[in-house]
């Protein structure tokens, strides 16, 4: 007879969960069922530890480093369920920390499922606006007026979805119907730069980057903002499935914003460099 595990072994399966996503340890695998269920706002629901690990890249790719209270966590246990109750800190890749303890406070709650031993289910409820940059949002619930987010807003948020590798549509949503979009180039031998149309045209132009380049690295080294006009510089290194080529450039992007969208859109890089690595 298989002897099942008590509560007490699971919470502290919960606690080394949240040790090992604190280390960022490989090894936080082992603590789950071949087909988990993750749920996270913005992100959604899936199953698998291929989905777990997918996730966790995305996060990644976001925060520069997260800690977890654990001392100070409250359980509720509940059969083969542990909801926790927590607050967590921690500090993006633009070197922002959070919370501020103020707009944003860093409370979380997570409920565990378990099988056996194992995690099966764990839904993850917290705000992904982990630095309270939705400033329009956060207006509204504090009872002010409804504003358009500044440029900066914009911009920056159009950069943590990029790095976070958001979906296509929802990079698209930040940029109006008219956007004047424009990548110069060779747009023969490179096709997906070039003049793009409207929200399904700027959606369009990442769904085809993402089909045929690999990014490898994207850095944006200040963001310099005047009015409507932000401008970021920076550097990029890229790889052409195709050929396996290196496009490795630095890179100037201008934005213009209105009414809480960017309506002009243009990336200067080194084209020549670009269209070299695409073919012969």
């Amino acid at each position: 007879m298989v002897e099942q595990p008590d509560s007490n072994s699971r919470l502290r399966a919960v606690q080394d969960y949240f040790r090992k996503v604190d280390l960022r340890d490989p090894g936080i695998m082992e603590l789950f069922t071949d087909d988990v269920q993750l749920f996270f706002p913005k992100f959604g629901v899936s199953r698998g530890k291929a989905g777990l690990a997918r996730f966790s890249q995305l996060l990644t790719s976001y925060l520069e480093s997260i800690e977890h209270d654990i001392e100070g966590f409250r359980y509720v246990v509940s059969g083969d369920s542990i909801v926790v109750e927590g607050t967590e800190r921690g500090v993006t890749r633009d070197g922002v920390h959070w919370p501020d303890n103020e707009i944003s406070q860093g409370r979380f709650c997570n409920v565990f499922e378990f099988e056996g031993p194992l995690i099966r289910r764990v839904h993850i409820y917290v705000d992904p606006d982990f630095t309270s940059a939705d400033l329009e949002r956060v207006r509204l619930l504090r009872g002010g007026p409804a504003e358009h987010a500044d440029t900066r807003t914009i911009a920056s948020t159009y950069f943590e979805r990029l790095r976070a590798g958001a979906e296509p549509d929802a990079l698209a949503s930040l940029f109006s119907e008219d956007v004047d979009w424009d990548i110069p180039g060779d747009t023969r031998r490179v096709p997906w730069i070039g003049k793009r149309k409207g929200r399904a045209g700027v959606a369009g132009f990442f769904r085809e980057l993402r089909e045929q380049v690999e990014s490898l690295r994207f850095e944006v080294r200040s963001l310099v903002v005047e009015g409507n006009e932000a401008v970021a510089p920076g550097h990029l290194e890229s790889r052409v499935k195709s050929t396996g080529r290196i496009i490795d450039s630095e890179f100037a992007l201008h934005l213009t914003v209105r009414n809480g969208l960017i309506v002009r859109y243009r990336l200067f890089e080194d084209s020549h460099a670009v269209a070299r690595a695409t073919g012969p």
